[in-house]
């Protein structure tokens, strides 16, 4: 067998282990009762690639949709909570900052398709654009952050909102499209 050919080998039996272990990883989070074991699941995708720090909470099952080793581009950060049902659209990276909460079902997609002719409307090619989610925010229940968005600092995306555009630090947003609503009081005002 040529180098070449025992070096393709090498590669497919490499990827056939990367897919075993990220079936097993989906597989035992799907086990889990949501709410239980939030260290566990944090464990589990740690063990899938993503950089999630140790005081993370991930409240129940997670999605996570793009290509091969996407889980690489997942960075959760100290302190957060994650509810069940998210979906993280990895194709790009979503950073989320200590402290922030994301809700139930809410959906980050960093993914989305140029407009194509009338045969074919949804262009082939994906256009990829990073999300962060900054310090303290919190993005409720089933809501959706599309590509390229910024959350700021404190701000406050209200359950079912689609946000299509960044959110200023100590803001409050709902609606489709999401609409500033209200400014929030800074990090050391009381509440």
């Amino acid at each position: 067998m040529s180098t070449v050919a025992r070096a393709a080998r090498e590669l497919r039996e490499a990827a056939e282990i990367v897919d075993q272990r990220r079936g097993l990883v989906a597989t035992a989070l799907g086990l889990l009762p949501d709410f239980a074991l939030p260290a566990v699941r944090a464990r589990l995708l740690r063990a899938a690639g993503c950089d999630i720090r140790r005081s993370a909470a991930i409240l129940g099952r997670v999605h996570l949709v793009g290509p091969r080793d996407a889980a690489r581009n997942l960075r959760i950060g100290p302190d957060v909570i994650v509810g069940p049902d998210v979906t993280f659209c990895l194709d790009e990276r979503i950073t989320i900052g200590r402290g922030a909460s994301i809700g139930p079902r809410v959906m980050l997609y960093t993914a989305s398709h140029a407009l194509g002719p009338e045969t074919r409307r949804m262009a082939r090619g994906v256009a990829a654009k990073p999300i962060v989610v900054e310090e303290g925010a919190w993005v409720g229940l089933a809501a959706i952050i599309l590509p390229g968005v910024r959350l700021g600092r404190g701000c406050v995306v209200q359950a079912g909102a689609v946000v299509a555009s960044d959110v200023a630090a100590n803001t409050f947003v709902a609606g489709n499209p999401a609409q500033v609503i209200d400014r929030l009081p800074e990090r050391d005002a009381p509440v």
